[in-house]
């Protein structure tokens, strides 16, 4: 559907923001204060979004306009602040676009982090810390939400899969 993901975006931001980056956001306070000002930027309270990447520093969100549905922006959030929207690519495939959409409210911060607290144990990896959670919909296998938290260690690394309540689901 989208011709870069969050993810792979994540990268030209994530090194310089880091460094200005105060305080932890994988938490649920941290997710929360998140969403709410990504929200306020992105004019939508819920949020519908196609994907969600958390890491300790960086939210960044993909998400509709609400005054322009058809026009997917990302949104990404650091050091208490909501950088400006960067326009998403997804091929003007608006079937696919609405397939993919969720009310952010359908994954709620609680449910991400008993996700990331159940990951480590799941994943059998020694010392593993989570380095990053995705929230997206499982298609085409799927229309479920999924969290894809990715676990690493510091001799191997493990994808655990939760669904939307945040119960581990797989371990790959």
């Amino acid at each position: 559907m989208c011709r870069t993901t969050a993810v792979a975006q994540l990268s030209d931001t994530a090194g310089g923001l880091n460094d200005l980056a105060a305080g932890e956001l994988l938490t649920v306070d941290g997710i929360d204060a998140a969403f709410a000002a990504i929200s306020e930027r992105a004019g939508a309270d819920p949020m519908n979004v196609v994907e969600i990447v958390i890491t300790g520093q960086v939210v960044t969100v993909q998400a509709v306009d609400p005054a322009a549905p058809t026009e997917l922006n990302q949104w990404t959030y650091t050091a208490s602040h909501v950088g400006d929207l960067r326009p998403v690519d997804y091929n003007d495939d608006t079937e696919a676009l609405q397939q993919n959409l969720f009310p952010v409210t359908d994954v709620p911060a609680t449910a991400i982090m008993t996700a990331v607290d159940n990951a480590i144990g799941a994943s059998g990896i020694a010392d593993g810390a989570v380095q990053s959670v995705v929230v997206k919909r499982n298609l085409p296998f799927s229309d479920d939400l999924q969290i894809l938290v990715s676990v690493q260690g510091e001799r191997s690394n493990k994808q655990v899969r939760a669904d939307a309540t945040g119960q581990v689901t797989d371990v790959l």
